[in-house]
């Protein structure tokens, strides 16, 4: 009788130290999903702070041709949109073959392309075809 007893009690203590991995692993889940909520909230707030602002053009009212004709060309000069930094040539994917490990990282390094310090060529020149 005293086996039954010490059995019901191992089974109790296993289930009672089950019960509370699962409870430990659900906090751990639910702490996990209020950080990515929050890293997605700031990404996103950050992604809508850099976003380019589109500059809408104002309406021209007609009332003669002339006026119309000056007022649009004057607004047409005001507005100017720069999308960016003007793209430089990318040399040729045969080129790049020829040039050392020196120029291919200064060419890493003008485009703004993270590379590491001891990686060999072959690894520079994948980064500048993926970029190309």
């Amino acid at each position: 009788m005293e086996l039954t007893y010490v059995t019901i009690v191992v089974l109790a203590s296993m289930i009672f130290v089950l019960s509370g991995m699962v409870g430990y692993l659900y906090w751990q889940q639910t702490r996990m999903l209020q950080h990515i909520q929050s890293l997605a909230l700031a990404l996103a707030t950050h992604i809508e702070n850099n976003r380019p602002q589109i500059i809408e053009q104002p309406q021209v009212e007609e009332e003669s041709e002339d006026e119309v004709d000056d007022r649009v060309s004057v607004v047409k000069e005001q507005v100017e949109v720069v999308e960016g930094p003007p793209k430089e040539e990318v040399p040729d994917v045969d080129d790049l073959q020829d040039k050392t490990s020196a120029q291919l990282r200064e060419l890493l390094t003008k485009k703004g392309i993270p590379f590491g310090k001891r990686d060999p060529k072959t690894v520079l020149l994948q980064l500048l075809k993926a970029t190309a």
